[in-house]
Formats: structure tokens, sequence, C-alpha cells
């Protein structure tokens, strides 16, 4: 229904009320202003955000693109467009899941290699699970679950199974 009408926002699903009780967090990443002007509007608009997020123990963050670049400065004008390895350790917390868009890139050593990659960077972020679901048509890209219990990791796999070969479970990434 939202998909045939063309219409491609996360507002839309909220008023959809597919995700009973869920919260959103949809203000837009300050992108104007100087470089340290717009780090400190990104700085609150995190804090921001993640004191709205704080009785969650499912986030899902979906940033434009997924995560961090290899030079991130939170005050490029760019930089609304990802989710930082330091803001997803700011989001961590006992007994919460974090699932992290990513559009893959065109890393050497392919795909498989990126999700690898990803993995360990987060591992060693403080992630003790990382797990990847990978959808392959059109565009590669990926939803990281961190730290993800046995049930949240046993659904990623079941709906894996069901897509076939459209979307690959990745377990234990970086270990």
């Amino acid at each position: 229904m939202i998909v045939d009408a063309g219409v491609r926002r996360v507002s839309e699903l909220e008023a959809a009320d597919l995700l009973p009780n869920a919260i959103y967090w949809n203000a837009a990443v300050p992108t104007t202003g100087l470089t340290v002007e717009r780090r400190m509007s990104r700085q609150s608009w995190f804090e921001a955000g993640r004191a709205m997020l704080a009785s969650c123990d499912v986030v899902f963050a979906d940033p434009d693109n997924g995560l961090e670049t290899k030079n991130f400065d939170p005050g490029a004008r760019k930089a609304g467009k990802s989710i930082s390895i330091a803001e997803l350790q700011a989001l961590n917390a006992p007994g919460r899941a974090l699932i992290v868009y990513h559009h893959q890139t065109r890393m050497a050593g392919g795909h498989h290699f990126e999700l690898k990659h990803w993995g360990g960077r987060l591992r060693e972020a403080g992630f003790n699970r990382v797990d990847a679901l990978r959808a392959s048509p059109f565009s590669a890209r990926a939803f990281f679950l961190l730290n993800a219990d046995d049930e949240m990791r046993d659904r990623a796999m079941q709906l894996s199974t069901r897509w076939g070969d459209r979307l690959t479970w990745h377990p234990t990434l970086g270990a």
C-alpha cells in the first residue's frame, strides 16, 4: 500500500501504525551552518533522540547510506547520511538490540568482505554479537543486528530462509 502509492517516508510507516507501541525519532539530522555549528547541532540532535529512545529494547537506525565513511566527520555536510560507530556505542545499552541499515559500497574484496570488515569494527567497538541480513536485489544492502538475543537471531535466520537468495543470513561476523 505505501510502496504502491510511491510514498517512501518513515512518517508513512509511523502513520500506518505497522509497529504498535513503537517510538519514532524522525527529526532530520541538522546539515546547515558552518562545520563547527553542524558538529554541535548534530550532537544536540543525537542526544535528544537518544533520550527519547531510552526505554526502547530494540532500536532501528536507518541512515540514508549506513555506517560512517572512512573519513567520517560529523560536521561535514553529507554526514547526515551516515551513523558513526561512536553514536552506535552511545545507543548501546544492556538488554537492547540495535538494527542498523547499511548500503553496501564498492569496498575492495566485495560485499561479503565488507560485511566481515564491519563485523570486526563493530565487535571492536564493544558489540558482543554482530550478525547481518544482506539483501541483494537491485543494490546490495545489509541490516546489521547488534547484540540481538537468540529469538531475534532465530527469526532473522528464518526470514532469510523464506526469502531464498534475495536475503541471506550472516551470523557471528567479526568473531
